[in-house]
């Protein structure tokens, strides 16, 4: 394919607008690809052009799974109850390749808030015992087993060109959860230790790499005392970074539990490629789910060259502020993996691109560094002018 030109859409903004008229406006809108999601987690998402919010308060699927694909019925994901959204998946695939548009299903991983609810025991434990629903750990054969369930599902019913694996690795212990507080930060180096996993199966493969677990759970637990004691000093986010990274060195246990944390996730990724490749779908993968800039992607175990050793083409998650950042997030990538296997990724919201002409210069930058392609997000979140702006953007690409 020439550059890519994709956007994120949701089921749901199908069936609000129709498959015909919503596929038709994408297609308008200069985009090559649609990005649909068919299993997005709980979300209260406000919809600026019909002036509303829709809201998810379970992590649903939007397509009926098939359940002789999945070892334990207990993990089947739960279905949309609006029959309506989960028609409109297939519908869109449907209308998308009537426009000649490029379909990408967008599956998300170990970010599930129900499924970790309703089984505790196959989310990550923090060095307390905490268990942190919103994150299934990747390490857990359960979990593995069910997400390559999802992916082969996914693949069989709707035949994409493409799955697009989004956390299918560890989470960041601050998820931004209802009414997540956090008063006293313990830093970078803090919060990167809060995310270590101390479940069964992790302590498993921390002992295969020569650490005694709960030696290094208690020492983890005097990492952070010491880190939350550092306050009420001034802190400088640059610093914090170079902390983190020098922990690496200065405290092997915890390089041999981020080497442990990235061959999980490397053996969950070589599971999921087998599936793919018996389905006959390509394989794409985001960067990371909140590790921005790409290189900050290890903190959520894994790296750009271990994802570009499964996956066709790695989405940058370049959701910056300035068309300098995000320059400077997909030249960093471009060194290590190369530019012609690289999506860039961001969002269009008044958070990241402040108006029309940094969009333009983003999407130039992007261009001018030889990747792939860009990915907008997401249709049913922006407003009909940013849409034009985006229309804009992808005009000035051809």
């Amino acid at each position: 394919m020439s550059f890519r030109r994709a956007i994120n859409l949701f089921p749901w903004d199908v069936q609000s607008e129709g498959a015909a008229p919503c596929l038709a406006a994408i297609a308008g809108l200069g985009c090559s690809t649609v990005v649909l999601s068919m299993n997005y987690h709980r979300a209260r998402l406000f919809r600026p052009r019909t002036l509303g919010y829709y809201h998810r308060p379970v992590d649903w699927c939007d397509f009926t799974p098939t359940p002789p694909l999945y070892e334990e019925p207990a993990l089947l994901p739960p279905v949309n109850p609006d029959a309506r959204c989960v028609a409109a998946s297939r519908e869109a695939v449907a209308a998308a390749r009537a426009r000649g548009l490029e379909v990408i299903a967008s599956v998300i991983g170990c970010h599930n808030t129900t499924l970790g609810l309703a089984h505790p025991e196959l989310c990550v434990e923090n060095a307390f015992g905490d268990r942190y629903a919103f994150a299934l750990c990747p390490a857990q054969p359960r979990v593995r087993s069910h997400l390559c369930s999802v992916v082969r599902d996914v693949s069989r019913q709707f035949r994409p060109e493409a799955v697009l694996l989004d956390s299918f690795a560890y989470l960041d212990a601050v998820h931004r959860e209802h009414h997540e507080l956090m008063f006293v930060s313990p830093g970078a180096q803090g919060k990167y230790l809060l995310s270590l996993c101390f479940c069964p199966a992790c302590r498993e493969r921390l002992a295969g790499e020569g650490v005694e677990p709960e030696a290094f759970r208690t020492e983890v637990r005097g990492l952070l005392a010491a880190s939350v004691a550092r306050e009420p000093h001034p802190r400088s986010a640059e610093w914090e970074r170079d902390e983190l990274t020098a922990l690496l060195l200065e405290v092997p246990e915890v390089l041999a539990a981020t080497r442990a944390r990235a061959r999980a996730v490397a053996d969950l990724l070589r599971q999921v490629r087998q599936v793919t490749q018996e389905e006959k779908v390509g394989l794409h993968a985001q960067s990371g789910l909140l590790a921005r800039p790409a290189a900050r992607a290890w903190t959520e175990g894994t790296g750009l060259r271990a994802l570009a050793s499964v996956a066709e083409h790695l989405f940058i998650q370049a959701h910056h502020g300035s068309a300098r950042e995000v320059a400077q997030d997909l030249g960093w990538a471009a060194s290590l993996v190369p530019a012609s296997r690289l999506v860039a990724a961001s969002m269009v919201g008044e958070d990241h691109v402040a108006s029309e002409g940094e969009l333009l210069q983003r999407v130039q930058s992007v261009r001018a560094v030889g990747a792939a392609g860009v990915c907008f997000y997401n249709y049913g979140l922006l407003s009909s002018a940013r849409l034009a702006w985006v229309r804009r953007a992808n005009e000035s690409l051809t």
